[in-house]
């Protein structure tokens, strides 16, 4: 703690520290400390916390730091803007030091490894300096079972994306030029999981120096982890965007998994009102379509386009307005097939090109009328 009789230990202070922030109140007077009691030598400027508006207050009590530590602390809050990699992003394009690390906020990455991996940027000048949980162990403790296994699978694909044998391209801890990073900002995605993963991929042809230093992961200090299944949909989500060589949009997959799953439920409940109920075919079919129309909208809300879910009454006024597309990506499709068959192609390439013209419809109109992106 910096008191008026104590002298400022500043004296060449080299990095900002970017951390993203939702829900970490319990973590904040840790991971601030944690870093003051190892920062022996003044070299850190700033603390800059990106916060996306977290309802336990995390904002208000990291600003309570201010003039209380012997580096400034910045609380950027984010206000109808998430994402784990566009609130980075924003951390570090607010730094003013060549050198910015990124590290979680929830204890499980230590100040130690933090000056550590700083050591090795100023030695090594390397462009990035990785804090690799499995440079020299095959696990650690804290980071055992499914997630583990999560977590080899991931590297296994990361690497293939980026032709690389990198033991952890997909931590959360590392330390960047900035100047580096911002000739990829405006190119990497806003709505990815990690975006250390989008800088080695647009990186990947480039001459770049890159080292890898072994870390600790600790247990989560407090509050609950941020891991869970739609997080690792956002990944595949990412991979798959980037396979693809961009080919298909982020989103889509999920998209068009959810209107694969939509047929089931629609035939489902056709049988269900025709064998069942005993209605009307017309009436069935009717009663299934819509039917359908709702889970999807449903699943997409949740899902595909969780960051921009609708609630209260701007979900109904989402569901009319998800009808009105699909309306419009029925007519695609149904304009599309009928148009190819009538120009001698089979009835099978007909139809499946009338589905794929449809779902695209389908997609962008969604994405930029239903959920505004």
């Amino acid at each position: 703690m910096r008191t008026e009789d104590q002298p400022d230990k500043r004296q060449q202070p080299m990095l900002c520290v970017v951390l993203p922030t939702y829900n970490e109140i319990d973590n904040i007077g840790h991971v601030i400390s944690d870093i003051a009691s190892h920062d022996v030598k003044g070299r850190v400027k700033r603390l800059i916390f990106v916060d996306d508006n977290s309802s336990d207050g995390t904002a208000g009590f990291i600003k309570s730091f201010k003039d209380a530590t012997p580096f400034d602390i910045v609380c950027l809050e984010r206000i109808g803007r998430m994402g784990l990699s566009s609130a980075i992003a924003e951390g570090i394009m607010a730094a003013d030091t060549d050198l910015v690390a990124v590290m979680d906020c929830d204890g499980q990455h230590r100040a130690r490894d933090l000056f550590a991996m700083l050591d090795t940027a100023v030695a090594t000048d390397a462009d990035i300096v990785i804090g690799s949980r499995f440079k020299d162990v095959r696990s650690q403790d804290s980071h055992g079972g499914l997630r583990d296994r999560l977590s080899k699978a991931g590297i296994r694909l990361a690497n293939m994306l980026l032709g690389h044998d990198l033991s952890d391209p997909l931590t959360g801890f590392f330390i960047i030029k900035r100047a580096g990073f911002r000739d990829v900002a405006r190119l990497a995605s806003s709505s990815g999981f990690k975006i250390l993963l989008d800088y080695l991929y647009y990186y990947r042809n480039r001459p770049m120096r890159l080292e890898e230093v072994q870390i600790t992961f600790e247990p989560r200090h407090g509050g609950e982890s941020k891991l869970d299944s739609r997080i690792l949909l956002e990944f595949a989500d990412q991979l798959i965007n980037r396979l693809s060589q961009g080919l298909i949009p982020e989103r889509f997959f999920f998209f068009a998994l959810t209107g694969a799953l939509g047929v089931a439920v629609h035939m489902l409940t056709a049988y269900g009102l025709l064998a069942l109920a005993g209605l009307p075919f017309r009436t069935a079919i009717v009663g299934a379509t819509l039917a359908a129309m709702v889970f999807n909208f449903s699943l997409n809300n949740r899902i595909t386009f969780r960051r921009f879910r609708l609630r209260g009454l701007a979900w109904f006024r989402g569901l009319a307005g998800f009808i009105l597309v699909c309306s419009v990506g029925a007519a695609a499709n149904v304009g599309v097939a009928g148009y190819l068959n009538d120009h001698d192609n089979s009835w099978q390439i007909s139809a499946l090109a009338g589905v794929i013209v449809g779902t695209v419809f389908n997609f962008v109109l969604s994405r930029h009328f239903v959920w505004k992106n």
